[in-house]
């Protein structure tokens, strides 16, 4: 019979301290896996606080889906080496196990933010909104723009598969000022991701002018040329690169149409009447 000196519970109140059910210790117990620490005259089972690590031990290991064979086998038997090689496997599990979860959140928050975003979104109109440096991401080879849409999408995926990013991130296509305002150089770009990475630039801070652009790509030279002429009235300069930054695309639209493009450039005031974009 138990030590009557030695706290003891019965199976209700060590489901209660552990917060499972009554059911998860008789199922462990008929299996073999976790059995109480003895029973008393009257036949009833009872647990003592000396079993609390091993069960909170094999509710983990539960968890991350370690089958109950494996468990029974290492609690026959427990050893240090034998646990140490448990442990180190299962970390690794759950290390891809919280990258993914990370992954998930990333995607969800940056969904919540963009679609905040897009509500209040006023196309064909150009504001200069005050933004912070940080850090850009840009691609290593430029955008063929003469092969087809697929192969475009094709390298942009690489881009991103390559930072570890999915398909949510802030990205899209940089021009610089240069190669825009140069119309023989055939509008050369580069992907970009605005991402904190060892391999990215900082994009400097000040103001930028943003405008939206809904619908196909094939028309977004109009909704340039209502940045230009905005520009253009308030006398404003190009001060870096062009972005265009795609919100969500065919994860909130199912109509090339209705796709919507961010067009954001730094800018400053012009010198010179002569000073051009």
């Amino acid at each position: 019979m138990k030590n009557i000196s030695e706290k003891t519970f019965s199976t209700g109140e060590f489901a209660k301290l552990l917060e499972v059910n009554k059911d998860t210790l008789l199922y462990y117990d008929k299996i073999d896996l976790f059995k109480p620490a003895g029973t008393f005259d009257n036949g009833y089972r009872y647990y003592t606080f000396d079993q609390l690590d091993q069960f909170v031990a094999i509710q983990l290991l539960r968890a991350v889906k370690l089958p109950i064979k494996e468990l029974k086998t290492y609690f026959d038997a427990p050893n240090t080496h034998t646990l140490q090689q448990l442990a180190m496997q299962q970390q690794e599990k759950v290390a891809r196990e919280i990258q993914k979860l990370q992954d998930i959140q990333f995607f969800l928050e940056r969904t919540v933010t963009l679609t905040k975003e897009m509500e209040e979104i006023s196309f064909g109109k150009v504001f200069v909104q005050q933004l912070p440096a940080e850090p850009v991401v840009y691609s290593d080879e430029k955008i063929d723009w003469s092969v087809l849409t697929e192969e475009v999408y094709e390298q942009s995926t690489r881009f991103l598969k390559k930072l570890g990013v999915k398909s949510t991130a802030a990205y899209g296509i940089a021009y610089s000022k240069e190669d825009f305002l140069n119309k023989e150089s055939g509008n050369v770009s580069y992907l970009f991701c605005r991402l904190d990475d060892p391999s990215a630039r900082m994009k400097p801070p000040g103001h930028y002018a943003i405008i939206y652009h809904q619908g196909s790509y094939d028309d977004i030279s109009q909704t340039y040329h209502t940045l230009l002429t905005y520009l253009e009235q308030e006398q404003l300069a190009l001060d870096g690169d062009i972005y265009e930054e795609y919100l969500l695309h065919s994860i909130a639209a199912k109509e090339e149409k209705d796709y919507i493009t961010k067009i954001s450039v730094k800018v400053k005031p012009r010198e010179a009447s002569h000073q051009p974009l």
